[in-house]
Formats: C-alpha cells, sequence, structure tokens
C-alpha cells in the first residue's frame, strides 16, 4: 500500500474516533443532564420545557409566542393547564357581570404556583361572585408584547378592568427568533446555551444587576416598548371603556435594601400620564425576609405569600375600597 494511502486511511480512522468519542459525550451528558433535572427543580431547564411544551410562535410577529390552547403540563412540580383560548386557568365564567383579565409576562402567568395561588386565582376567591378573572400572562414577554396579545384575545373575550404587571423585564427586548434544533430539542444545549450567555454578558452581582436594569429602562428601546404598551392600552381604554390598572412589581431580589426606585418611578409618570390607576405594592412586602416571598431558593419569581398581599393592595383598587 503506498504510504500516502496509508496515512489518509490513518486520518480517516482518526477522525471517525473523533467523532464517535464526541457523539457518545453528547449522549452521556444529554442523559446526565436529563437525569440530573427529573426532580423539576431546575429553573433553566423548565423554562425550556415551558416553550417546548405549551408554547407556539405566534402568526403575529408583535406578539412573538402564545400557548397552545388545551395544552397542560407539570412544570417545576406544579399542574399547569391552558383553556380553549390560550390563557392558563379555567374558562372565562359566562354570566359574571364584570370581568378583570391580568395581562403581563411569567409573574402575571404565576410561574411556579399552583393556580389557586396565582394571582388570577387569589383575586378570584376575594372578589365578589360578580367578578370574573382570567389570566393573560405568558412567560418571557415584555409588556408592549402582552398587551398586544390582549388585543387578540379581547376579540372573543371582553374585560372591563385590564390588570397590567409591570416587571423589571417589562422593557425587555425579546427576540421572536426560533431557538436552533439543538437548543429546541436538547437539554444539553439549552444549559450550555444559557451559561454561555451569561457568561458573555459580564454581569454578575447586585451593581451590575442595578446599572442593567438602568439601562435598560433608560435605553430608547425600552422607552419605544413602554410607550407602545401604554399607548395601547389607552386606546383600548378610550375605545372599549376599560378600566387600567396598572401594579408596578418591585426587583425580587431584597425589598428591604431596595436601589431600583427608578423603575416604580418611570412606570408611575407613565401610569398619571395616561390617567390610569397604578399600585406599588412595594411597601406592603417590607419587612420580612425577601426570600420569604420567593417560589424557591433558586427561583425569585413571586409565591402564594407574595400574591397574597399584591392581590389584596388589586382588591382595593377594583372595589375602591
Amino acid at each position: 500500500m503506498p504510504f500516502f494511502e496509508l496515512n489518509i486511511s490513518r486520518v480517516i480512522r482518526s477522525l471517525l474516533l473523533v467523532i464517535l468519542g464526541i457523539a457518545l459525550a453528547l449522549i452521556f451528558g444529554e442523559a446526565t443532564v436529563r437525569i440530573a433535572t427529573l426532580n423539576q427543580e431546575n429553573y433553566v431547564i423548565e423554562m425550556w420545557r415551558y416553550a417546548k411544551l405549551l408554547k407556539t410562535k405566534s402568526n403575529d410577529p408583535k406578539i412573538g409566542h402564545e400557548h397552545i390552547p388545551l395544552s397542560s403540563a407539570t412544570l417545576q412540580n406544579v399542574d399547569i393547564s391552558i383553556n380553549s383560548f390560550g390563557m392558563r386557568g379555567p374558562e372565562p365564567r359566562q354570566g359574571a357581570l364584570h370581568r378583570i383579565a391580568i395581562v403581563g409576562d411569567s409573574i402575571a402567568f404565576g410561574w411556579g404556583v399552583p393556580e389557586s395561588d396565582t394571582l388570577r386565582g387569589q383575586l378570584e376567591k376575594k372578589l365578589p361572585n360578580s367578578y370574573d378573572v382570567v389570566n393573560a400572562g405568558i412567560g418571557n414577554m415584555n409588556i408592549a408584547q402582552a398587551v398586544q396579545l390582549w388585543g387578540k384575545y379581547q376579540e372573543k373575550v371582553s374585560a372591563d378592568i385590564i390588570i397590567a404587571i409591570i416587571t423589571p423585564r417589562a422593557t425587555a427586548t425579546v427576540t421572536s427568533k426560533p431557538p436552533s434544533w439543538f437548543i429546541k430539542n436538547s437539554q444539553l444545549a439549552a444549559m450550555t446555551s444559557t451559561f454561555v450567555q451569561q457568561l458573555g454578558s459580564g454581569n454578575f452581582g447586585e451593581d451590575a444587576l442595578i446599572s442593567g436594569y438602568r439601562k435598560q429602562w433608560a435605553s430608547e428601546v425600552g422607552k419605544q416598548i413602554l410607550t407602545e404598551a401604554f399607548d395601547h392600552l389607552k386606546q383600548i381604554s378610550t375605545q372599549r371603556g376599560v378600566r387600567i390598572i396598572i401594579v408596578s412589581i418591585p426587583e425580587m431580589h431584597d425589598f428591604n435594601d431596595y436601589h431600583f426606585d427608578f423603575m416604580q418611578s418611570i412606570t408611575r409618570n407613565y401610569s398619571d400620564i395616561c390617567e390610569f390607576s397604578y399600585i406599588d405594592p412595594l411597601p406592603s412586602l417590607q419587612g420580612p425576609p425577601t426570600s420569604s416571598f420567593w417560589v424557591s431558593k433558586r427561583d425569585i419569581h413571586p409565591n402564594r405569600a407574595a400574591f397574597n398581599i399584591i392581590s389584596n393592595e388589586i382588591k382595593k383598587a377594583v372595589l375602591n375600597e
């Protein structure tokens, strides 16, 4: 056998061994991640499963994504059901004198808490029977997308009160670009992608968090998102006679040594200009350790206790108490 052909054969065998080794390593890594996250306590993987099991691409690019009607899943050990309209929770109740629509992102959705403990669930129990409450919240949306989504829902489900949940991520740029095949189908790829993004951002610690949110809320894009959302809400209010209540959810890391007042101030200014009712639940949440209001030690979404306080504030506003 000529020397050249012999070397080519060795190179091909070496490449095949390398490819085989990489494939086996990826398979092992995928299996390891899936086994390690079977307890449904990994936030990244549970959000990945949420997107995979309950979401679909919207035909409206301004919305980005929607829930799959009549879908269900157990996420973060919580049973979640989507009704025929694409909203979490039961079907809208017929015959109610008033209907309240909760609009926003994963906090409005009630990530990590059972249906009865969500903002919708607690308001339903606290308000008179003449009020029906529906939940139009979807995770990973900015407020402009969330309001646009309600604009689509309202053609089939009318409401005379809208509770718009403004969270720290309300001004975030959310891409509607679909993920790659690997990220969509591999937990290992999803974990790796998230880790690389966080590492590449260089944003670590409280100071970085504060400066990052300041930049986001002061940016032209952030202002555009808020302006678009509030203009749309004002249009709905004027054309349909809907009452708008703005709820400014505080940044969830530390209520007692709070450094994010600028978000509440900006939100309050927009609300006052539009003559909407405004609620800031931060003072009512201060005092106890902030962690007592978290879903878990690794997930700072509001829990039942937090939603109990927030729903009490909303109830007072709705009933003008």
